[in-house]
């Protein structure tokens, strides 16, 4: 059952990637209908189309053109798969999956702009509070968290040390998880983005990306 969801999964990753693609690049949703190379426009033949082995059997690039692909289309796929393999029929297992879907296609835009749109924000903390309201022991200090989110919409706190947006995200997902998986994901993102930047010379990284790997192994522990 868990291959069966993987697989769907990364079916699922790479029809919302390939969607979210045209939409940023401001193609059309609808045409062409057929997925085609963003670089010779070249229609993708079927059997180039199959997740993660499409792309590892072409070494990412194009079977016409020899484009690269991007590479967040196999991270998007292998994401998507381990994400929906820890999917349960239930409102807050749904909950859990739309954070995620909602952290990836935050990575996404961090990696690409240092930014996201503020509306990844707003569902993220709904999802938040909708599982907090249905399942999670109610606390004065969560309560108090929602207060303090709301607030914090109405100006910018400046803050060198971590962007608002990513403090958006760390109080809803505190909401979603509760102290103790918080805790770890906030050691695991920080020790990947730290160990990123030693990697990579690079003072300043988008920090989306670690929260969303981080989530995601978070997701098979809680």
């Amino acid at each position: 059952m868990v291959l069966i969801q993987f697989i769907v999964g990364t079916i699922l990753g790479s029809f919302l990637f390939a969607n979210y693609s045209r939409l940023v690049g401001g193609k059309s949703l609808w045409h062409p209908a057929r997925s085609a190379c963003d670089n010779c426009a070249t229609t993708i033949f079927w059997f180039d189309l199959v997740p993660i082995l499409s792309y590892l059997n072409l070494r990412g690039r194009c079977r016409s053109c020899s484009h690269q692909i991007s590479p967040a289309t196999i991270f998007c796929e292998l994401f998507f798969g381990s994400l929906v393999s820890c999917w349960q029929p239930t409102i807050m297992s749904t909950c859990y999956l739309l954070v995620g879907t909602l952290l990836f296609f935050m990575a996404v835009a961090d990696a690409a702009h240092f930014e996201f749109s503020a509306l990844y924000s707003y569902c993220l903390m709904t999802c938040s509070t909708l599982v907090y309201t249905l399942y999670q022991p109610h606390h004065l200090l969560f309560t108090g968290l929602i207060v303090i989110w709301l607030l914090s919409q109405f100006f910018d706190p400046h803050l060198s040390w971590i962007g608002s947006g990513d403090l958006d995200a760390f109080l809803g997902l505190f909401l979603l998880l509760g102290l103790t998986p918080f805790a770890w994901l906030l050691l695991f993102s920080s020790s990947l983005g730290l160990i990123a930047s030693q990697i990579l010379h690079q003072h300043r990284l988008p920090f989306m990306p670690f929260i969303a790997t981080s989530y995601l192994f978070i997701l098979f522990f809680i």
